[in-house]
């Protein structure tokens, strides 16, 4: 059974009684994350000072592994026949985990400071010419994650089908974080267009966050439906789902599902207004409900005007008994009153008299006891 979108997604950074740990930790978080802005001082420095070397380069990420506490393990090998590599979505940073044991160079849409990008092994995608790289950095291979956001590891989003447009073999690879107290990610609708600062954020405040790279056996790309295979594959060395899912499909589904809930007792409270006032649209009811939160209020500004409608046919009903009705409008007396006085008096008399018998039906309809 696939899971549900909700069940894709951190929507907390702490989970059960890991925030009252995370307190207790705190001062000692604070003491390492001011160490770790130190080494980000002198990880900036560096990168302007010294040379673009790959051993300046693997030097510069291992730096920055230091300073956001990331700690990488590997298991298996890169094949250095492929070019590509394909992986899962975890983390802001698998970009750096992958960059420190692979050097490879990863494909964002976000736009970051140079020296910045460049540590953490990022490169713009719009920017990006596989002609261009492979003719300057042949040995350097390129990291691809098509889900286009994070998810929270339980399942493998549906890929994107560019990347598999690039010609080349690929190397699936899937990527696993731990982290003491607090989730690596909670995930926002735009994390794949803008960097998620607050999570880098946390990274300096944990202790630290380990990252396992699987380097799975690689696959031709003229073999057919390579896209799927590899997120086949991703998914079988996670031991998770494969989900129909996209990125924005995701959070498109969270959308609808929130204005569904908080539309749901606005709705529930219309139809009782409907029930009083058939002729009146619902669609005016909701728009007045909105602004009143109530059936009475809502119920009056119609009856006594306050709130204008084009009156709908209301939906025919069961036909009257032999009783006589409760209400009964009286008939014309064929005399007009004289004076606006006596016009103002007969107009007062049979809106109280709409108001007190739509008031009653509402009663009666729902069981109040009103003494």
């Amino acid at each position: 059974m696939a899971l549900a979108a909700e069940k894709l997604i951190n929507k907390e950074r702490f989970n059960g009684e890991n925030a009252l740990q995370f307190l207790l930790y705190l001062p000692i978080g604070v003491i390492l994350m001011v160490i770790r802005i130190f080494l980000g001082v002198i990880l900036w420095i560096a990168s302007i000072i010294l040379p673009n070397k790959w051993a300046v380069s693997h030097m510069l990420t291992t730096l920055a592994c230091w300073t956001f506490g990331v700690y990488v393990k590997l298991k298996g090998q890169r094949d250095p026949r492929c070019s590509v590599l394909v992986a899962n979505y975890v983390t802001c940073f698998d970009s750096l985990a992958a960059a420190h044991v692979f050097g490879t160079i990863s494909l964002k849409r976000w736009k970051l400071p140079p020296f910045f990008a460049s540590t953490l092994g990022i490169k713009n995608a719009s920017q990006f010419s596989k002609k261009q790289h492979f003719s300057e950095v042949p040995t350097k291979p390129v990291l691809i994650q098509p889900e286009s956001g994070p998810t929270n590891g339980k399942a493998v989003l549906r890929f994107t089908d560019w990347p598999f447009q690039i010609k080349s073999n690929v190397q699936p690879v899937a990527i696993t974080v731990e982290r003491a107290f607090t989730r690596a990610t909670v995930q926002r609708r735009q994390y794949s267009a803008r960097f998620p600062w607050r999570d880098a954020a946390w990274f300096l405040l944990s202790p630290a966050t380990v990252y396992t790279l699987h380097a799975l056996p690689p696959l031709r790309w003229d073999a057919g439906d390579v896209g799927d295979r590899c997120r086949a594959a991703v998914a079988e060395a996670l031991q998770v789902e494969v989900s129909e899912l996209t990125w924005d499909e995701l959070f498109a589904g969270r959308r609808v599902r929130a204005v569904a809930d908080r539309a749901a007792p606005l709705v529930r409270l219309g139809n009782q207004v409907k029930e009083v006032l058939p002729a009146v649209p619902l669609k005016t009811i909701l728009q007045d409900l909105e602004r009143t939160g109530s059936v009475d209020v809502t119920i009056t500004n119609f009856l006594e005007g306050v709130t204008p409608y084009v009156p709908e046919d209301a939906a025919p009903g069961p036909q009257p008994g032999p009783s006589a009705p409760r209400y009964v409008t009286p008939p014309p007396t064929g005399t007009f009153p004289k004076t606006a006085k006596e016009r103002q008096l007969s107009f007062e008399e049979r809106k109280a008299q709409m108001i007190a018998e739509a008031r009653r039906r509402y009663i009666e309809k729902h069981g109040l006891n009103v003494t």
